[in-house]
């Protein structure tokens, strides 16, 4: 039974985060209309910053943002692991080179049931630490704020 972090950790192992912010960078450099003013009078101040453009365009796209967030907060979760557990779910959730519990106990020197306790506390370590991200319910915010 996979849950949201398994999907997670296995989407930024297999480098399915990196290819949403590739696809995501392309699909914002697609233009979307057809300028149908063109050769049409000239605007003699006006610059066309290509580079510029795209940045704010980039910068604005929550799509794009929140791909790069989800990278972010994951790389950052990993360097409070140890070597060993950063290994464990590399090896474990890699869907290119995926290996199976028994395999990744055999390549660990651990027995399965040590790596499913490992892999536990590191769900419970993300559950309980700042990069899992958690919504704001504003309705118990307001509540307390209204006089």
């Amino acid at each position: 039974m996979a849950d949201r972090i398994d999907r997670y950790l296995s989407d930024y192992y297999s480098g399915v985060i990196d290819m949403q912010i590739k696809l995501r960078k392309i699909e914002l450099q697609t233009p979307e209309t057809v300028d149908e003013n063109v050769g049409g009078g000239t605007a003699q101040n006006k610059e066309n910053r290509v580079l510029d453009n795209q940045l704010i365009i980039e910068e604005s796209d929550y799509a794009l943002q929140s791909f790069i967030r989800d990278k972010w907060c994951m790389s950052n979760f990993l360097k409070i692991l140890t070597e060993e557990e950063r290994a464990m779910l590399s090896m474990r959730y890699d869907r290119r080179r995926k290996r199976s519990w028994n395999q990744v106990a055999g390549i660990l020197s651990k027995s399965e049931s040590q790596c499913h306790r490992d892999l536990q506390n590191i769900k419970q370590i993300y559950r309980k630490s700042v990069f899992a991200y958690q919504p704001v319910d504003n309705s118990e915010q307001q509540k307390h704020a209204s006089f």
